[in-house]
C-alpha cells in the first residue's frame, strides 16, 4: 500500500509486467539475422550465452544477449560443423531461430533453439567473393603469382606451428631428399586457424619482410584439422598481405575442397605439406637436369673446338713447312746459278788474259827477257787474284746462303711464339685490327706452350 501521495511501482512489478507483455506479445520463435560479437560457450556447463550485434561499418545499431542451452548447442553446433566445416565462433554472421525472453534479474535475451548454416555459408561465400573482387579491383590479385620464383628456392621462411603434423612432415621430406639437396629454413609460429588467425599470420609476415634479404621464398603450412578453420584465408586484409608480399609465397594448407583467397593469389598453392616439400624438391631437380644438359653441350662443344683448332694448327703448320721448303730450294737453285755464272766468268777472264799474254808474248819477242818475265809475274799475280775473288765471291754467296736459311727459320710458326709472339682468333679467324672487335668478345691466344681465353673490356684504335 503506498504511503506517499505519490502512486508508485515497485521494480518487481515492473519487470514482472514487462514480462508479461513480451510474453503476451512474442508468443513464437522468429528468424533473426545477426552477428555473433562474443560465444561465450562454457565447456563445463555445455551453455552458450552469445552477445549478438547489428552494425553499420564500425557502428553498433543493435545489441541484445541471448542463450543456447546445452542440449541444443551441441545439436546446432555439430550441423554448422556438418555444413559449413567451420565451429561456431566470433565474428560469424547467422541467421538463427530465437524466441524473444524475459527475466526479471537478467532482462530481455534471445532464447536460440537452431542457426540455419547454410546462411552463414552464403555468407561466408559473400565475404570471400568481395574479398576476390577488392584484390582484383585495386589490381593485385596477381602481383604474387607474378613474382619470378628463385631458380633455386633454398632460403626458406616457413609459417606454421611448430607441433603441426604437416609442418614435421615438410621439414622431414626436404630434410632427407634423396639427391642431398641443402635447404635453409626458419620457424616463424603462427595461429593457422580460429579466432587470430588472421593477425597472427600477419604478423609473421611482417616479421620476415624486416629480413627479407635472407629469404627466397615464404610458405604457409598447416597440417591436420581437416576443413575446419579455413575461413581465416578467405580474410581480405590477410590475402592482400599475402598478394603484396615482395618475394614468392607458397601455401600447403591441407585440404581439398575449393581454395581459398589466399591459396588463390599465392604464387602457387599445394594441397598438402608434402605435396609442397616435392614442389621445392623438383624445382631443385629441374636445374640440376638443366645444368647436366648445359654441362653435356659445353663438353661437346669445347671438344669440337679443340679438334678444329687443332686441324687448323696443323694445316698452318704444313703451310709454314711447305713455304719454308720452297724458299730453301730457290736459294738453292739460285747458288747454283750464281756459281755456275762465276765458273763462266772466271773461265771468261782466264781465257782473257791468256789471249791478252798470248799477244803481248807475239808483240815482245824482240824484248828483253826481264820484260818476259815481268809479264809471267804480272800473269801469276792476276791468277792469284782471281783465284782470291773466285773464294770470296762463292763464300759471300754461301754466307747469304746461310743468311736465308736463317730467316726461313726464324719464319716457322713455333719459333716466332718462343721469341714471345702470340697469335689471337676471334670465332677461329686471326684478329688483324681493332675494328674485329667488339666488347664482351671472347678472344683465344695461342702462345709457344699453350693457350688462353680472353673477354675484351676496352678498345683502342690507333691510326
Amino acid at each position: 500500500m503506498n504511503t506517499t501521495e505519490k502512486k508508485y511501482y515497485s521494480l518487481l512489478e515492473i519487470t514482472r509486467s514487462l514480462e508479461s507483455v513480451i510474453r503476451k506479445t512474442y508468443t513464437k520463435s522468429y528468424w533473426i539475422k545477426a552477428e555473433i560479437a562474443k560465444l561465450n560457450y562454457y565447456t563445463h556447463s555445455g551453455h552458450c550465452y552469445p552477445e549478438l550485434v547489428e552494425k553499420e561499418g564500425s557502428k553498433v545499431l543493435a545489441q541484445i544477449r541471448s542463450n543456447i542451452w546445452a542440449g541444443n548447442f551441441d545439436r546446432i553446433n555439430k550441423k554448422f560443423l556438418d555444413v559449413t566445416r567451420e565451429n561456431l565462433k566470433d565474428g560469424m554472421t547467422v541467421l538463427l531461430l530465437a524466441k524473444v525472453g524475459f527475466h526479471p534479474v537478467y532482462g530481455i535475451s534471445l532464447n536460440i533453439t537452431d542457426i540455419e548454416p547454410t546462411f552463414t555459408l552464403g555468407e561466408l561465400a559473400r565475404e570471400r567473393n568481395e574479398s576476390i573482387l577488392r584484390l582484383q579491383k585495386e589490381g593485385v590479385f596477381h602481383n604474387n603469382k607474378s613474382l619470378a620464383l628463385p631458380l633455386l628456392p633454398q632460403r626458406i621462411a616457413i609459417i606454421s606451428v611448430e607441433t603441426s603434423k604437416g609442418y614435421h612432415d615438410f621439414t622431414k621430406i626436404i630434410a632427407e631428399n634423396n639427391w642431398n639437396y641443402q635447404f635453409f629454413y626458419i620457424l616463424f609460429p603462427a595461429l593457422l586457424q580460429g579466432e587470430g588467425a588472421v593477425k597472427s599470420i600477419k604478423n609473421q609476415l611482417s616479421r620476415i619482410k624486416k629480413a627479407i634479404a635472407h629469404f627466397d621464398v615464404v610458405i604457409i603450412i598447416r597440417g591436420g584439422g581437416g576443413d575446419i578453420g579455413l575461413s581465416s584465408y578467405d580474410n581480405y586484409s590477410l590475402a592482400k598481405a599475402v598478394a603484396t608480399f615482395p618475394i614468392p609465397v607458397l601455401t600447403g594448407i591441407g585440404h581439398a575442397t575449393n581454395e581459398t583467397v589466399v591459396e588463390m593469389i599465392a604464387h602457387a598453392n599445394k594441397i598438402t605439406p608434402t605435396d609442397l616439400a616435392y614442389f621445392l624438391i623438383q624445382t631443385f631437380h629441374n636445374f640440376s637436369v638443366r645444368m647436366q644438359e648445359s654441362l653435356k653441350v659445353i663438353r661437346s662443344e669445347s671438344e669440337n673446338l679443340i679438334l678444329t683448332e687443332n686441324r687448323r694448327m696443323a694445316e698452318i703448320s704444313r703451310s709454314f713447312n711447305f713455304a719454308s721448303r720452297n724458299l730453301v730450294n730457290a736459294n738453292k737453285s739460285l747458288i747454283n746459278i750464281l756459281v755456275h755464272q762465276l765458273e763462266k766468268h772466271s773461265i771468261s777472264v782466264l781465257n782473257n788474259r791468256k789471249n791478252f799474254l798470248t799477244e803481248v808474248t807475239n808483240r815482245l819477242k824482240y824484248k828483253p827477257l826481264q820484260l818476259l818475265f815481268e809479264n809471267k809475274s804480272r800473269l801469276s799475280n792476276v791468277e792469284k787474284e782471281l783465284a782470291i775473288f773466285s773464294h770470296h765471291k762463292i763464300k759471300t754467296t754461301q754466307n747469304h746462303l746461310a743468311l736465308l736459311n736463317e730467316k726461313v727459320n726464324l719464319l716457322k710458326p713455333e719459333n716466332i711464339l718462343k721469341r714471345g709472339y702470340s697469335i689471337t682468333t676471334l670465332n677461329g679467324k686471326p684478329i688483324k685490327n681493332t675494328g674485329q672487335l667488339s666488347e664482351n668478345d671472347i678472344v683465344e691466344t695461342n702462345v709457344f706452350e699453350g693457350k688462353f681465353k680472353s673477354r675484351i673490356e676496352s678498345i683502342e684504335n690507333e691510326k
